[in-house]
C-alpha cells in the first residue's frame, strides 16, 4: 500500500510519492493520488476520487498480481467524483470517467474517450479515441475497442463464458473503428465486431458481424445493412461505413414510436 502523507493543495488530499500535479490542476475534497502518479495540465479531479491505486484480489483468485507503474492522467482530463483509476492506466487528452467508474491497470483510454458513470473496465482494455461509452458499461479484459465507436448503457462485453468452470481462456472480443453497441446488449468472448457495424440493444451477439451489418435479437441476426439504411442523406455507398452518426433501425426490429 501507498505510504500517503496529506496535502495543502485541495481539502484533504492525500498523495504518495512520485506524485506530481500541474499548477493548473482543479482537485476537489477527498482525493487520494497512490504513488507514481502524473496529473498534467487542466486536468479535474472531482471530490473522492482515487488515482494510482493497486487491486487486491480475493482469496482463490486467478488474476494475476496487478503491477505497478506509471498512471497518467494527460491534458484536460475529467475525472468524477469517486471514481477509481487503478495503477498504470493512461487517460488521454480530454478523456472522460464518470462518477464511480472503474478502469483496472493497465487500461488506456485514447484523446476524447468518454465513459459514463458506474462504468467498469477491465485490466489492459484499449479504447481509441472518441469513443464514446454511457452509463453501467462493463468491459472485460484485454478488449480492444477502435476509435469512434458508441457503446449505450448496460452493454457487456465478456471475456469468459463459464464463470471459471473452464481453464481455457478464449480471446477477448475487437470492436472495429464506428461501431455501435445499443443499450444492454451483450457480446461474448472471441467476437468481432466489423468497422461501421450495428448492434441493436438488447441483442446477445454470439458470432463475429461484418463490417455495415446491422443484427438484433437473441441470439443476435443480422436485419440490415447500413448500405439499406439512409444515414444523413449524403454520404455516398463507398462512405457510408464511415459515418459517425447513429442509425434508426426501429422498423427493422418491429418496434413501434
Amino acid at each position: 500500500m501507498s505510504s500517503l502523507s496529506p496535502s495543502d493543495l485541495a481539502p484533504n488530499l492525500l498523495v504518495g510519492v512520485r506524485v506530481e500535479i500541474a499548477d493548473d490542476v482543479e482537485i476537489g475534497a477527498n482525493v487520494i493520488l497512490h504513488d507514481n502518479v502524473t496529473v498534467q495540465e487542466g486536468v479535474r479531479l472531482d471530490h473522492g476520487a482515487v488515482l494510482g491505486r493497486l487491486a487486491y484480489r480475493s482469496r482463490g483468485s486467478r488474476t494475476p498480481s496487478p503491477e505497478d507503474g506509471l498512471t497518467l492522467i494527460e491534458a484536460e482530463a475529467i475525472v468524477c467524483p469517486y471514481a477509481l483509476v487503478s495503477a498504470g492506466v493512461r487517460m488521454g487528452p480530454h478523456s472522460f470517467l464518470g462518477d464511480h467508474s472503474h478502469v483496472r491497470e493497465g487500461t488506456r483510454l485514447g484523446a476524447d474517450v468518454a465513459l459514463g458513470a458506474m462504468c467498469g473496465v477491465g485490466r489492459n482494455v484499449q479504447i481509441g479515441e472518441g469513443t464514446r461509452i454511457q452509463t453501467q458499461t462493463l468491459i472485460g479484459p484485454n478488449v480492444t475497442i477502435e476509435r469512434d465507436c458508441f457503446m449505450g448503457p448496460g452493454v457487456q462485453v465478456v471475456t469468459g463464458r463459464t464463470m471459471g468452470a473452464s481453464s481455457s481462456r478464449e480471446s477477448a472480443p475487437v470492436l472495429r473503428r464506428g461501431c455501435q453497441i445499443g443499450a444492454g446488449a451483450r457480446i461474448l468472448p472471441g467476437l468481432e465486431i466489423g468497422e461501421a457495424a450495428v448492434i441493436a440493444a438488447g441483442a446477445v451477439v454470439v458470432a463475429d458481424v461484418a463490417p455495415g451489418e446491422v443484427v438484433g435479437g437473441v441470439p443476435a441476426r443480422q436485419i440490415a445493412s447500413r448500405r439499406d439504411v439512409p444515414v444523413d442523406g449524403a454520404a455516398s455507398a463507398e462512405d457510408e461505413t464511415h459515418v459517425r452518426h447513429p442509425i434508426d433501425v426501429k422498423g427493422e426490429l418491429g418496434q413501434s414510436g
